[in-house]
């Protein structure tokens, strides 16, 4: 059965991180000409071009990303295999942050991919705002975070890489409810650290519609249950418009932008099993 050489799986990871040959070289103590011939099996192996070369260093081509995720799993497990078999190898909880937003029906196929390729992990995992999960990530209380950031106002956030998946935003309410006959538009939104009620409402003001917070929900599930009842009008991403919800049509609701999801992966200094659990996570959503 044919396979991948792990010692060339373990060149590609170290330029592709360090974006140059050399300085990959540097990294797993070998010349930049043993590196280079090991660069060239593992892409006759692949059948395929994984590094785009450049006066500038390198960067991974579209096939060259999708193995970067493949190769950085193989290599954690082949690490955590060898704890194991030196009975080294601990139970390691695995701190989740997972931003409300994210489709619920979605999570737990996620926790499966994650018990089932990392069963030494326990799996702690908490829903909430993105702002209050990346706050907690940056504050060590998570190990992993998944966020929604608005695409045209949000800094990204700091190891955030690239977006995972893009969707629009839109103004949402019960399906049928008529806001003619409101003088200030009923709002339904989360809390004021939540980025969506902060852009519903710095947009509004600066369209000049009238508004007023009606409900204020503590959750998503929350919110959408108050749309559905017809509280008033909200702003959901795309994929969290659900049954009995419909996206309202109003001259006075201006346009808004699209949002992304972002994973925050462990960082590279932390232990075997948490790297591992990064890699698989990385490798669900490519």
């Amino acid at each position: 059965m044919a396979s991948f050489d792990l010692d060339q799986l373990k060149a590609f990871v170290a330029v592709a991180d360090a974006g140059s040959i050399s300085a990959g070289a540097a990294q797993v103590f070998r010349s930049q000409s043993a590196i280079s011939e090991q660069l060239q099996k593992l892409e006759r192996a692949a059948g395929a071009v994984l590094l785009l070369r450049s006066r500038q260093g390198v960067a991974p081509t579209a096939a060259g990303q999708r193995l970067l995720a493949h190769a950085r799993q193989l290599l954690a497990l082949g690490e955590l295999a060898l704890h194991d078999v030196r009975r080294e190898l601990r139970r390691t909880d695995l701190r989740l942050g997972i931003s409300d937003y994210y489709r619920p029906d979605e999570i737990a196929g996620l926790l499966r991919h994650l018990a089932r390729h990392c069963p030494q992990l326990r799996l702690q995992v908490a829903l909430g705002t993105s702002a209050a999960i990346a706050r907690g990530h940056a504050e060590g209380a998570y190990d992993a975070a998944l966020i929604m950031q608005v695409e045209s106002t949000a800094p990204r956030a700091a190891g955030a890489g690239a977006p995972l998946r893009r969707e629009a935003l839109a103004w949402v309410a019960a399906a049928g409810l008529d806001l003619r006959a409101e003088e200030e538009l009923p709002l339904v939104l989360l809390p004021p650290d939540c980025a969506l009620h902060r852009l519903a409402v710095e947009r509004l003001r600066k369209h000049r519609s009238a508004c007023r917070l009606a409900h204020q929900a503590s959750g998503v599930a929350g919110l959408q249950a108050a749309l559905r009842a017809g509280l008033g009008v909200g702003c959901l991403n795309a994929s969290a418009i659900g049954d009995g919800l419909a996206v309202a049509q109003s001259p006075r609701l201006p346009a808004l932008p699209d949002c992304s999801f972002r994973l925050i992966l462990p960082s590279p200094g932390a232990n075997a099993a948490l790297r591992e659990a990064g890699a698989a996570l990385h490798a669900y959503f490519a």
